[in-house]
């Protein structure tokens, strides 16, 4: 029987969950030729807001229980049932304060004010159906059903790009019958996803034991998924107020390559957090981290060689010869990549360590490297630079946090190991 840390089968696991990311982006790139055909100005605009604040509620009010729940049910499976039953109580409190932060956002701010009435309705119907999905995609992650993982995003998306065409073909294509499609088929995903974890919802068979190490290890994960994202995208918001538009034009495309170049070694940390969970013994995930992070940084040098020969060719014959001025902010990101790359193995291998506050320490420290890199610079290609010295300083962190922390391994605080001795309350 393969070790379930073994290089091979994480490898094997990150490129199916890489390849489904690949294919996401082109059914993204699908859907956008859809909206664009079939909406006024207006209403892509709208329907662009739209979905962009229902993907803030989610980015903020998901509490980290997703990866939470990863990481709990791949260490102790038999705690799924409990597991489920907090996760719906907490679900059911979380819409009713998604509904709240619609209700007054859409009122105080005003950039938002052309959501009112059923557009902002759909804003709290697409993030809850959001929610949903992602939180039914991380337990099928935790059970390491990773095939499923990646048929459920496959069903919603491409629902969605269904949906989307048979109301353009009919004529009915509004921004709000468009985030309606993509509400359902998130919801239908969901359906599809829970019955793949193969366990009947329960509110009943609760604990609160279990509720506050979800809450205590989700709040970590929460505020390490806010800094990751502060420190990919602060640079950005710097070239926005500093580079005029077309610094930004030139920073973005640099950005979305960097994005795709991303795609496989986050795919391959991914799978390694919940394989390194469930791993008891420390040599094993040690040797299994090793490896791993030697297998993503020879890969990611390969990747960055090859776009920094590659790219002065391909830029401009893809994207238009203007765009050729973000090759130099790419070479400028180029040690970031890297650093990026090996840093999704090593801090989702530390987190598997049982979330400790070095796993949200590493990207704060590396959010202030670049703070301090941005007050230097005046340049795009500089703003290029401090993203690369945040990932490195981010990298350098969750390394060190790593191997102090290689060796624990411990039980889940207050909770029992038998499902019987849970308390219901």
């Amino acid at each position: 029987m393969a070790s379930p840390t073994g290089l091979r089968r994480i490898v094997t696991q990150g490129a199916s969950v890489a390849l489904t990311r690949f294919a996401l982006i082109g059914a993204s790139l699908a859907s956008s030729i859809i909206v664009a055909r079939a909406l006024p100005v207006a209403e892509r605009g709208k329907l662009g807001l739209l979905m962009a604040v229902s993907g803030l509620a989610v980015q903020f009010g998901n509490l980290g229980l997703p990866m939470a729940n990863t990481y709990i049910v791949a260490r102790q499976p038999q705690l799924l049932t409990a597991l489920v039953a907090n996760t719906i109580r907490s679900f059911l409190a979380i819409t009713v304060a998604l509904a709240l932060f619609c209700a007054v956002g859409l009122h105080v701010i005003p950039a938002w004010s052309s959501l009112a009435g059923a557009a902002g309705f759909m804003v709290w119907l697409v993030a809850v159906a959001g929610l949903a999905q992602l939180l039914v995609q991380n337990l099928l992650m935790g059970q390491f059903r990773f095939t499923a993982s990646n048929i459920l995003e496959m069903v919603g998306r491409l629902g969605t790009i269904t949906g989307m065409l048979i109301w353009w073909l009919f004529g009915g294509a509004t921004a709000v019958w468009f985030a309606g499609v993509t509400a359902l088929f998130a919801v239908v995903a969901a359906a599809w996803g829970l019955r793949a974890v193969g366990i009947r919802l329960t509110l009943g068979e609760w604990s609160r034991p279990l509720l506050r190490h979800q809450l205590q290890i989700g709040g970590r994960a929460y505020l390490a998924c806010l800094a990751s994202f502060a420190l990919c995208r602060l640079p950005l918001y710097a070239v926005a107020s500093r580079g005029g538009l077309d610094g930004l034009a030139f920073y973005t495309q640099a950005l979305s390559i960097a994005d795709a170049m991303l795609v496989v070694p986050i795919a391959l940390g991914t799978v390694l957090f919940p394989n390194l969970a469930s791993t008891r013994e420390a040599g094993t995930r040690i040797r299994s981290t090793l490896r791993i992070a030697g297998f993503t940084a020879g890969m990611m040098l390969l990747a960055v060689a090859a776009a920094a020969r590659l790219g002065p060719v391909l830029i401009p014959l893809v994207y238009g010869r203007a765009y050729a001025a973000s090759m130099p902010v790419l070479l400028s990101m180029l040690p970031g990549i890297v650093a990026l790359g090996v840093c999704s193995v090593m801090q989702n291998a530390l987190s598997a360590n049982g979330y400790p506050w070095a796993a949200v320490a590493s990207p704060i420290m590396g959010v202030a490297a670049v703070s301090i890199g941005l007050q230097v610079t005046t340049t795009v290609v500089g703003c290029g630079s401090a993203y690369s010295i945040g990932a490195v300083v981010m990298l350098a962190c969750s390394s060190l946090g790593w191997w102090l922390h290689r060796n624990d391994w411990t039980e889940i605080g207050a909770v029992p190991a038998s499902p019987a001795a849970l308390p219901e309350s």
